[in-house]
């Protein structure tokens, strides 16, 4: 048996961007430790992310998780940060004949979230993004609050921050044995043991794994491979400023250094794993973005893949496990995490600590019940 080598107020399970902004607002006050199975952070979906801020973009609970999180975004986290978090980079939306109502509906959606999408026709489509095919689109939406994060950056700060709080990263350690004592958690893995009050899960895909070590219910979360491409266009044709997307979510891309960088848009579960690429997939985005542009995609430079875990109702799950008040749900970022990242974090933070939620999250209409745990679970199984 190890040793019991270090003692803490908190463990946080994963050292992806959600548990290392979580850390870094609970180190304020408490000592607290990130364990991670790999050999460096954020390798899995923070480091393989092209994350773009979008204050309108999934459900009302996300919405005002990114409205919190703006001030660390457009502030570089009080000019912590060396460089700037984010920079302009509008997205246009683009619909071909089959996906016009769509659009519309999609301007609908961010009406009512608070935002606006500036309808175009085909040819101010085409003259944002040359590449355009005339016979294929036919008209698009602009988004102009979007805004390229820079995701190195970014974590870069939330680790700084963590560490100068006094908070520890302990990389390769994978999390073993969840052993529940009476004044917290003997959290085993393959380097040592700690012992903690509250435990922090935010292993990303791994969160139901996590809870089976600690003997709790899995809430049913549901991990989603995504497939990124970065590859020549073989035409003179410009991709032009914008993140260009299909409305209906087939495929995007946007220029990257001279290349183009694209995705299918796949959503393939997956069991919690070192997701990989499949060539299928990205045949797939070639195929589907050579038939609406003349960019003339056919080589791949690089590609990656990374998982984007859902929960069950689609929504951040944030909170004490309803069954037990020191294990802490951080989990179900899904394709949010990084925007979401600084509201989360202080939501997670405040829950973990048994404080009420901060100002700046009630601001924007926040509410602990809204994050906590729902009690609509999945049985747990062996298989995800």
């Amino acid at each position: 048996m190890n040793p019991l080598s270090e003692t803490v107020d908190v463990v946080v399970i994963g050292a992806g961007v959600a548990g290392l902004s979580a850390a870094a607002q609970i180190a304020r006050s408490a000592s607290v430790l990130v364990v991670e199975m790999e050999l460096s952070p954020s390798h899995h979906s923070t480091g393989r992310s092209a994350a773009i801020y979008l204050p309108t973009y999934g459900p009302p609970n996300v919405r005002r998780l990114t409205a919190a999180s703006a001030h660390f975004f457009h502030t570089a986290n009080d000019g912590r940060s060396p460089t700037s978090l984010v920079s302009p980079r509008g997205v246009l939306y683009v619909a071909d004949a089959a996906g016009e109502s769509s659009l519309q509906a999609l301007a609908a959606s961010m009406g009512e979230a608070g935002g606006q999408l500036e309808m175009v026709g085909a040819d101010e489509a085409r003259r944002r993004c040359p590449a355009l095919r005339p016979n294929w689109v036919i008209a698009g939406g602009l988004d102009h609050e979007a805004l390229d994060i820079d995701v190195a950056a970014t974590v870069a700060t939330y680790r700084l921050d963590l560490v100068a709080r006094g908070g520890k990263i302990r990389t390769d350690h994978r999390v073993t044995g969840l052993d529940r004592q009476r004044h917290g958690w003997t959290v085993t893995t393959t380097a040592g043991t700690i012992s903690a009050g509250v435990i922090v899960n935010a292993a990303g895909a791994w969160v139901d794994k996590i809870a089976d070590l600690a003997g709790l219910e899995r809430i049913g979360f549901m991990p989603k491979r995504r497939t990124m491409g970065i590859g020549p266009a073989h035409s003179d044709d410009d991709v032009g400023p914008h993140f260009v997307a299909h409305v209906d979510m087939d495929f995007y891309f946007g220029g990257e250094h001279g290349d183009v960088m694209f995705s299918p848009a796949d959503e393939t579960p997956s069991e919690p794993t070192d997701a990989r690429p499949e060539e299928i997939d990205l045949a797939l985005a070639i195929e589907r973005i050579n038939e609406a542009t003349t960019l003339g995609l056919r080589s791949v430079r690089q590609s990656w893949a990374g998982l984007r875990t859902f929960s069950p109702d689609g929504d951040l799950v944030i909170g004490p496990d309803p069954t037990d008040d020191a294990f802490i749900w951080c989990g179900g970022q899904g394709g949010y995490g990084i925007h979401t990242s600084a509201g989360a974090a202080m939501a997670t933070a405040a829950l973990t600590l048994g404080n009420p939620l901060p100002q700046e999250l009630l601001d924007v209409g926040l509410r602990a019940p809204d994050l906590v745990p729902r009690l609509a679970r999945s049985p747990r199984s062996p298989e995800i």
